[in-house]
């Protein structure tokens, strides 16, 4: 019963100390592959400006729009209010805004199209909101009201529907209702702009231009690249795939003096088998290898059930997804939806690691019995 305990406690060690490490292996390549789709549906030459602290300025626009090197300028408002379709009330977030494409990228559209830059009520609506309830679709034409926070509402013409959106400026799209800046400025009247989109003639003048912003204005305003976000992410990596490995070593460590425990109160307790084993023409490599197997099998099962666990969780956090602010100084909007995903490589390199473990752990015990005499065995109580 004490062997079986140890070699529980073990197997939970090994088990442990492998879902750490091929967390961190199915959560790096979930960066890396959330970092490539990041750059494709976004413009590379895209920079975010924004103000920790309040708005940025209608006059602070105007400047920065004389500067050399911006082909454009996107000016973004946000604000809250309600829609009501089908008895059912639906809380949205309004963002004002005449190119979508600046923040969302690539616009997948249900149905319909976009809205042209005028000052008019036109809309484009997330997912949830064109669909609230089954056998109910909003269609493009169609008439929402919307009512804002501060008491204003207007009668909104749907000009598309998106798809289950998710946008690294804003997240989930799925309760957002996009209108034409002109009139978001209207209803909402905001002291200045939550969030302004440049746009570099060249992705060679994207450092530049945002070091002259940052030379300008100082810590007044942010500014954020792609580049600049990507680096936050590694950071943010580092700093957990550094935690997590710690955890990790430790479990794998303390699994790996489970196992030599394990071993060597096996070498103890069977003795006089040792001894017959040999007695009936066991070799001393023979001996060895029976002591060694004992010990990898400790470390293949625990790195089995932790690779299923490992399964487990990344299938899940595949389905739903992390979401994760990624910007600088805390205060960035840029969000990214980070998915988990364990290849064949990573299953190996655990698998690998966790029979290393058993080996390593088990030398010792195995030698040890390996080297016992016959009569030393035999005579053993």
């Amino acid at each position: 019963m004490a062997r079986r305990t140890l070699a529980f406690i073990s197997v939970f060690a090994i088990m442990v100390g492998i879902t750490s490490v091929s967390f961190i292996q199915a959560f790096s390549q979930g960066v890396e592959n959330s970092v490539l789709s990041t750059l494709f549906q976004l413009n590379p030459t895209n920079i975010y400006v924004f103000n920790e602290l309040g708005f940025v300025s209608p006059t602070d626009i105007s400047y920065i729009e004389t500067l050399p090197g911006i082909s454009a300028v996107y000016p973004v408002i946000e604000a809250h209010g309600v829609v009501q379709i089908g008895g059912r009330i639906i809380n949205v977030l309004v963002v004002g805004v005449n190119n979508i494409s600046a923040i969302l990228g690539k616009v997948n559209l249900e149905s319909g199209t976009v809205y042209p830059p005028i000052t008019a009520p036109f809309a484009v609506i997330g997912h949830d909101i064109g669909n609230p309830v089954p056998n109910i679709s909003i269609q493009p034409g169609s008439t929402l009201i919307l009512k804002l926070s501060n008491g204003n509402s207007v009668p909104l013409t749907v000009y598309g529907v998106l798809e289950p959106t998710e946008s690294v400026v804003i997240g989930d799209t799925s309760d957002v209702v996009f209108i034409p800046l002109g009139e978001a400025k209207a209803l909402i009247n905001p002291p200045g702009y939550f969030l302004v989109i440049l746009q570099a003639d060249k992705i060679n003048d994207v450092n530049t231009i945002s070091t002259l912003l940052n030379y300008i204005y100082g810590n007044s305003l942010t500014v954020t690249t792609i580049q600049q976000t990507i680096s936050s992410v590694k950071l943010i990596l580092a700093g957990f795939s550094f935690m997590v490995i710690t955890i990790g070593s430790i479990s794998l460590f303390v699994g790996a003096m489970g196992i030599m425990g394990i071993t060597l109160a096996g070498v103890y307790q069977r003795t006089r088998e040792i001894g017959i084993m040999k007695t009936l023409g066991l070799t001393t490599k023979q001996v060895l290898l029976v002591f060694l197997l004992e010990a990898i099998m400790v470390g293949v099962i625990g790195g089995i059930i932790g690779l299923v666990l490992t399964f487990l969780g990344t299938y899940y956090l595949d389905r739903v997804g992390i979401t994760m602010n990624v910007g600088s100084n805390g205060g960035s909007p840029l969000i990214l939806k980070i998915y988990p995903s364990l290849s064949m490589t990573d299953v190996l390199t655990a698998l690998i690691i966790a029979i290393i473990t058993g080996i390593i752990a088990g030398i010792y015990p195995a030698l040890k019995a390996a080297k016992l005499t016959v009569i030393e065995a035999i005579r053993r109580d």
